[in-house]
């Protein structure tokens, strides 16, 4: 369950985020509210005429004027300090501290309630966190949460559509997600932002390995490595899992001889280590438990490695 303190705040479960969602929901700020600052600098001036030839009121006007200046001025520090709290969540995620992050970003989905843009980017990085972390179900209630309040064309609705069918792909929900994958290719690829495309890319490489189908993927390896250049430091998850491919058919692939299945190796190992250069191997192996393997076997036969969680 979520904590106050970042370093014991617990990922929340599918239900506890969907509630909190339901709970704090976006909401458009109009009519008389959203005019209220304006009402108000009339209302000031209105109050001016009225009393302007009444000697014993004349300092009204002029001290209301500075309660309103005092109240806008305090709403726009308050706007300014809400851009700031989500421009750190934002910055905390990038640079891998996902815990203090989405301890952070469940906070401000309340405090951002009438604030629909700094709202949706609160939502955004719980949703890109919990993705990180494994919680491929949670992650799907953030995804289909914003997927709700966007135009189907919209290119974060594409975008959030692929991470989407990422995830019940990782949930094991591979019917789900290759139906999802088939929605989304045709405008994926017929779009101009490179990186629509290489995410597209990274869900077929999932795909791939989810589904066995490693030599499908080790067919296209190099317009693969190519083609997630544009996701920068996540590539390494494309490395990791082109890695994985390489490492299953050097282990069983019948029709290969040695020296085949010795550059096989050869070639996972030179794209773990590729991976782990961007991303530490227990981040990677954390995220996709599959890469386990690639880990290196510890020498004392009685020990085990275990991915530690990222923090």
């Amino acid at each position: 369950m979520p904590s106050t303190n970042p370093n014991l705040f617990e990922p929340p479960t599918a239900e506890q985020l969907s509630r909190h969602l339901e709970q704090h929901p976006a909401i458009n700020v109009g009519g008389l509210q959203g005019r209220g600052s304006l009402l108000l600098m009339v209302a000031v001036a209105g109050l001016g005429l009225i009393l302007m030839n009444q000697p014993g009121f004349a300092l009204l006007p002029l001290l209301g004027l500075l309660a309103l200046m005092a109240y806008l001025s305090g709403q726009a520090r308050t706007a300014r300090e809400l851009q700031a709290r989500v421009n750190r969540v934002w910055e905390l995620a990038m640079i891998r501290r996902y815990r203090e992050a989405l301890g952070q970003a469940w906070d401000l989905v309340p405090a951002c309630r009438t604030k629909p843009d700094l709202h949706g980017r609160a939502v955004t990085v719980i949703a890109h966190i919990l993705g990180e972390l494994g919680k491929d179900e949670a992650a799907e209630v953030a995804y289909g949460y914003l997927m709700d309040r966007l135009p189907a064309d919209h290119p974060l609705a594409l975008r959030l559509r692929v991470q989407r069918a990422v995830a019940a792909l990782c949930s094991g929900r591979l019917a789900d997600g290759d139906e999802a994958l088939r929605k989304v290719r045709g405008a994926a690829e017929s779009s101009t932002d490179p990186t629509l495309a290489a995410s597209v890319r990274m869900a077929r490489l999932v795909q791939d390995v989810h589904t066995g189908h490693y030599a499908d993927a080790i067919s296209e390896a190099e317009q693969t490595e190519a083609a997630l250049l544009p996701l920068g430091i996540d590539a390494a998850y494309g490395h990791g899992l082109l890695a994985l491919c390489f490492h299953h058919l050097s282990e069983r692939d019948p029709a290969a001889d040695a020296p085949q299945k010795q550059q096989l190796a050869e070639r996972a190992k030179a794209l773990w280590d590729k991976a782990t250069l961007l991303i530490p191997a227990s981040a990677l192996v954390y995220r996709h438990p599959d890469l386990k393997p690639l880990l290196h076997p510890p020498t004392d036969p009685s020990t085990t490695i275990e991915p530690a969680p990222p923090e």
